[in-house]
């Protein structure tokens, strides 16, 4: 027992203790309850018992194994018996399953060599290599195949969007152009309408055309930006004076929404590297946002702006509604609203952040949005600062 515990068996002894402790099983396969029809020589199965066993252990078990019996030592034709008995000889030394590969190998008509055997062995463990290559070559299959799949339902799910994104930018051409044909149809039928009518409707229709231009403006950006046809030239410009020049245009929007701006940098000069007619457009397009979602009493806006080695930030706040979490990345994609359909649908195509997003990483920068119930909104844009940009 001390023996037993200080030392770990090798592959031999482990054998020998799994017949011990299945005794039962191999008691079942004793030689007389083993049926075999086939025909195989002594001699050859003598050299394999020798092989593994040595000449002497397997003298010895041949010798007992004909007195129990009652064999003529003479025999050279094996029986079930001696089959099953050399199998349970082996079984010790190599394993049951090996043991069974090198008797039936033998155990044929035709005489069988030593060598030959032996090359059996290495085919058989080679084709175990072969199997566990499979094995995992299947597995690679599965996960190719899982992965083809998930690919799959993105391209199903990416053609859904654009059938959507189609449906709705349809939707934003026909509104400004029923517009257009409903007052321009009224005036053609009417002639006997007022003059600040007449005007009234020629100011619509003006409105209307010039929505539709700006629509199919941004449709033309996408496609130039997503293709990479769009060049962007850059230069060193003060962010301030940018931002400035946006706000003049969206004065009258924010003093008629009674809206509170903060704006601590309006004279200041802090300079970055970028297209200035491109971050106008940005800019148009978050203050235009901000303005929209500022709720109709007490609407303030934020604007702060942040430098360091690398970068010019860029941050507009507004306290209106949150964004929903899951949502926060989502708003610069521009099949964001046809999305969310079940919901109110705001003013605007969906179009103008996609496109803020494309304009900010052609000038290697990031825009990114933040929420809360409490604060509201605010997205933030990064440029090149005009110092790293000059190196």
């Amino acid at each position: 027992m001390a023996v037993s515990v200080s030392f770990s068996g090798n592959y031999r002894e482990r054998n020998y203790a799994e017949m011990f402790v299945d005794i039962d099983r191999y008691i079942t396969n004793h030689e007389n309850a083993y049926v075999w029809k086939g025909t195989a020589n002594i001699s050859d199965i003598q050299k394999i018992l020798e092989r593994f066993l040595g000449s002497e252990r397997t003298k010895r078990a041949l010798n007992i194994f004909n007195l129990k019996y009652n064999i003529d030592k003479d025999n050279e034709i094996a029986d079930a018996r001696f089959i099953k008995f050399a199998e349970n000889l082996l079984t010790g030394h190599i394993g049951t399953a090996s043991a069974k590969i090198v008797i039936s190998s033998v155990a044929k008509e035709d005489k069988i060599s030593l060598p030959e055997v032996l090359r059996i062995l290495e085919e058989s463990k080679e084709n175990i290599i072969i199997n566990k290559k499979l094995v995992e070559s299947s597995n690679e299959l599965k996960m190719l195949s899982e992965q083809l799949q998930s690919a799959n339902q993105e391209l199903i799910n990416k053609d859904m969007q654009k059938d959507e994104f189609l449906d709705t930018v349809t939707h934003e051409l026909r509104t400004p152009i029923t517009a257009i044909r409903a007052a321009t149809e009224i005036l053609h039928d009417d002639e006997n309408i007022p003059t600040e009518v007449r005007q009234k409707f020629l100011q619509n229709i003006m409105a209307e055309s010039d929505r539709l231009n700006r629509l199919i403006d941004k449709l033309l950006d996408l496609e130039k930006f997503e293709t990479g046809k769009q060049k962007i030239y850059l230069s060193r410009n003060n962010i301030c004076n940018t931002i400035n020049n946006t706000l003049e245009s969206l004065q009258q929007l924010i003093i008629n929404k009674k809206i509170s701006l903060e704006y601590p940098h309006q004279k200041s000069e802090i300079k970055a590297f970028y297209n200035e007619e491109r971050i106008i457009q940005v800019v148009h397009n978050l203050f235009s946002n901000a303005i929209k979602f500022c709720p109709n009493t007490e609407g303030k806006i934020k604007i702060n702006i942040y430098e360091d080695a690398n970068f010019v930030s860029v941050s507009i706040h507004n306290n209106g509604k949150e964004i929903n979490p899951e949502d926060l990345e989502a708003v610069f994609d521009k099949f964001y609203q046809s999305r969310n359909q079940n919901i109110k649908k705001p003013i605007g195509s969906g179009l103008g952040l996609a496109i803020c997003k494309k304009i900010i990483e052609h000038h290697k920068g990031k825009i990114w949005a933040e929420s809360s119930q409490s604060n509201g909104t605010t997205i933030t844009f990064t440029l090149p600062n005009y110092n790293t940009s000059e190196k």
